[in-house]
């Protein structure tokens, strides 16, 4: 019975010494590379200046012949956020630019200028006729910014690690990350919407599948901070100015889209209209959902 014992016990022993495989070989090593992120879109320009007697504040972004952006007036040591005006229209290749301002959805006025350097100047028109001259400056020019990916690539893994921001080809920030990439490194790229509607541009980078990591840009401290947990799981399309509101628009093919509206107010990104199309084109089932700010559920940190 002893010597069965024995045997079996070693039987185990062998067993166990042959199931053990050296770490490093059931590990695959992993390979971390530097990838410099692309920009979906030009960043946008932030202009000061005045429109007849008054301090502006204006926000644009240009592609193409498309421009689009917001402007606010400024108050003297104000520390509110801007009351933002919607800006849309268009620019011609001799710098002409014209832009009809929307409040809510209502028309309140036009500007008709030219861009030359690091200046935009013209001429204001509201919809009864009257006229004011304005000028603008460039502020907080180009600084070359530059994003780089720190990637880990393991067997047929890939991870995100982190972010280097460089401005001026100076190392200024690190930032950590640890999400699953599922795009090919040449496809990785970053968006530079104003999220939070400061008038400054954010930061947004793409991961797993179709989310996006984001960190808000902190002009006091001139770096990145992390956005609010609302934020997180939104996957942000579109934003517009004078409501403080993002959306999010999704697809599950021809049947099923919708669209999410979220406020940012006192911090955090509520959830204020739900909108759902479902079914065939010709049967199309329509639902849509408000909810007041007041119920907000967002996610805290």
């Amino acid at each position: 019975m002893n010597n069965m014992k024995k045997l079996f016990a070693s039987l185990a022993v062998a067993s166990a010494c042959l199931s053990i495989v050296p770490a490093d070989a059931a590990t695959p090593s992993s390979k971390i590379e530097s990838v410099t992120l692309s920009a979906v879109r030009k960043p946008p320009t932030r202009y000061e200046g005045t429109l007849s007697n008054k301090r502006i504040l204006m926000v644009l972004s240009q592609e193409g012949t498309t421009v689009e952006g917001a402007y606010a007036y400024m108050k003297q040591g104000a520390h509110d956020a801007p009351r933002w005006i919607d800006l849309s229209g268009t620019a011609n290749a001799a710098g002409g630019v014209t832009l009809v301002e929307k409040f809510k959805d209502k028309v309140t006025g036009q500007f008709d200028g030219k861009i030359a350097g690091n200046i935009f100047s013209g001429t204001w028109r509201s919809p009864d006729g009257k006229s004011l001259e304005f000028t603008a400056t460039a502020v907080g020019a180009a600084d070359n910014l530059r994003i780089v990916a720190r990637v880990a690539s393991t067997g047929g893994d890939t991870k995100l690690k982190g972010l280097d921001i460089y401005r001026d080809q100076k190392l200024t920030q690190s930032i950590p990350a640890d999400a699953n990439i599922f795009t090919s490194l040449s496809n990785l790229h970053y968006d530079n919407r104003d999220l939070n509607f400061d008038g400054y541009p954010d930061l947004a980078v793409p991961v797993e599948n179709g989310e996006q990591l984001y960190w808000l840009y902190d002009q006091a401290q001139h770096r990145y901070v992390d956005a609010p947990a609302s934020l997180r799981d939104i996957n942000v399309t579109h934003t517009r100015y004078s409501t403080d509101e993002i959306y999010e628009e999704y697809s599950g093919g021809s049947k099923y889209k919708g669209m999410n509206v979220y406020k940012y107010t006192d911090g955090k990104y509520c959830l204020i209209e739900e909108n759902m199309v479902s079914g065939d084109p010709e049967k199309a089932k329509i639902s849509k959902k408000k909810y007041p700010v007041s119920q907000c559920k967002a996610k805290e940190d």
